[in-house]
């Protein structure tokens, strides 16, 4: 089994540099057609904000992530915590750090999310500021 870094996933996904595109874009396909690919849930994190920062259209970025998690030969960290926050992330206005942040705590029986970020705690009932849990 291999990592891979974000910045192999980038070159590949956007092919900004040829020459690092070609060279991701052959070791992606070598080694996830020796079922020996591993990605880590901080390098889609990771890959989600750099399409972002970038102006990717949300749904683009949706697309890439679902193509990653649907690869053969590809082992993804907390596979089902990220299409959790996929799934939010689509449907929602807020940042996919936020949406993944919620989906590891559901999965870890912590529902509830204290949080200063008004608009996301206007999005989700379950999220409030930590004042409330003072009360």
């Amino acid at each position: 089994m291999i990592g891979v870094d974000t910045n192999v996933l980038l070159r590949a996904h956007l092919e900004d540099d040829q020459k690092s595109a070609i060279i991701a874009q052959r070791f992606l396909s070598k080694i996830t057609a020796e079922k020996q690919l591993f990605i880590s849930s901080y390098a889609i994190l990771e890959m989600v904000w750099v399409l972002k920062t970038l102006k990717i259209p949300r749904a683009i970025i949706c697309e890439s992530v679902l193509d990653l998690l649907d690869s053969p030969g590809v082992v993804v960290g907390n596979r089902d915590i990220i299409f959790n926050a996929l799934a939010y992330y689509q449907k929602g206005q807020a940042d996919f750090g936020d949406y993944l942040i919620l989906a590891e705590g559901e999965v870890n029986h912590a529902p509830q999310l204290a949080s200063f970020d008004k608009k996301l705690c206007q999005e989700l009932r379950r999220c409030c500021s930590p004042e409330k849990f003072l009360q």
